[in-house]
């Protein structure tokens, strides 16, 4: 009876482990508990619940996912390529590149493409966060084809991004028209453009931006709200405000319903070239839509106000704020704090201070600078 007991146990154990992995119901050291419980009585069969604990180990704790393979591989469990996937995804995790290549060898040498793809979207990633970016752009369009292995849109995605974060988005552009021409398999997706269009923008390309986004629109793709609101701020901050109110357009004539956030995009583009009517028009569609401003919109105008000198219509908007429940957040009372110093009123700064006290939010750097540097322009040393 004896020599049954540990094989029933063992397979009550790897299913239960199998069981609270899919649920999600083990943390890392609930992990590290089993593991060391499994490695004791583990046999071929055991890989899948092995796998499992490596999982939710190198989430959180990369390096020691390493570890606890090494573990493992000194045991006769045979690896798996999945096993294989993982370890190279601690590595990466855990900045160890050399290592997670030579699993990656491993991988290759097993012949499992699936695992192949995914184990090279790890260190695409890592390689990416590194600033290696012409050597990710290597990986996806030379070694992987070398290995018979067609790069997936995720491949590629994690290559748009790190050209984009590296300010190469006239690279990343012309990827994307290869891709096109090419006409295989693996297409942009509204992920590609999504990505491409923001690197555009934040290097002051408008135009190209704005038709890569028309590109997407003619192939099919459709942006969600997301997308568009991302788009309309990149131009709101370059003032390309004929550009985003096109943007918003198509939103409309696709029923994509604009939220708050793409709503103060707008608010903001149209207060910093000081068209308030715009604005005026902006708040207008708010309330006909039915999307209620956010202490971020409320922020932004009570800042323009507080620039122009009227003080007077930024606090009626601070008030009716807190009256619609919107509780101000310490960057609220710093724009109103300064549009007081820059008026002189130094009444109306120290009943604000009460009311942020009151409120229990505690003046931050910024603010005291405002106070401080309000006395000294009046050569109120004491105060």
């Amino acid at each position: 009876m004896s020599r049954r007991v540990v094989p029933v146990g063992r397979r009550i154990l790897e299913q239960n482990i199998k069981d609270r992995y899919r649920t999600g119901h083990i943390g890392t050291e609930d992990a590290l508990h089993l593991f060391d419980e499994l490695l004791q009585v583990a046999q071929p069969s055991s890989i899948a619940a092995i796998n499992c604990l490596l999982t939710v180990v190198g989430r959180h704790c990369p390096a020691l996912g390493v570890s606890l393979f090494n573990r493992v591989a000194r045991t006769k469990v045979p690896l798996q390529s999945v096993t294989y996937g993982i370890l190279v995804n601690c590595c990466c995790g855990a900045g160890c590149l050399d290592l997670g290549f030579a699993a990656m060898g491993n991988i290759i040498k097993m012949g499992f493409m699936k695992e192949f793809i995914v184990a090279f979207s790890h260190l695409l990633k890592a390689i990416c966060a590194e600033n290696k970016t012409s050597y990710a752009m290597d990986i996806v369009l030379r070694i992987m084809p070398m290995f018979n292995c067609v790069p997936n849109i995720f491949s590629y995605n994690i290559l748009f991004k790190g050209l984009c974060n590296k300010k190469r988005s006239q690279e990343a552009l012309e990827l994307i028209q290869v891709m096109v021409e090419h006409g295989g398999s693996c297409q942009p997706n509204v992920v590609t453009y999504s990505t491409v269009i923001d690197g555009l923008l934040t290097e002051g390309e408008v135009n190209k931006a704005y038709s890569l986004f028309c590109e997407m629109l003619q192939r099919g793709i459709s942006p969600n709200v997301v997308t568009c609101s991302s788009i309309i701020s990149g131009m709101c901050k370059l003032h390309a405000m004929d550009k985003a109110e096109e943007v918003l357009q198509q939103m409309f004539e696709r029923r994509i319903l604009p939220d708050v956030a793409t709503y103060t995009s707008l608010i903001h583009g149209y207060y910093s070239l000081g068209q308030c009517k715009e604005v005026d028009w902006i708040l207008q569609e708010m309330s006909r839509n039915g999307v209620q401003p956010d202490i971020v919109t409320y922020n932004i105008q009570m800042d323009y106000l507080c620039k122009s000198g009227r003080c007077a219509e930024a606090r009626k908007i601070f008030d009716s704020m807190v009256g619609l429940g919107q509780k101000p957040d310490v960057t609220t009372y710093n724009v109103l704090l300064h549009g007081y110093a820059m008026e002189r009123s130094f009444h109306d700064m120290n009943c604000l201070i009460e009311l942020m006290d009151d409120n229990g939010i505690s003046p931050d750097h910024y603010g005291y600078n405002i106070l401080i540097s309000a006395y000294a322009k009046e050569k109120m040393v004491d105060e």
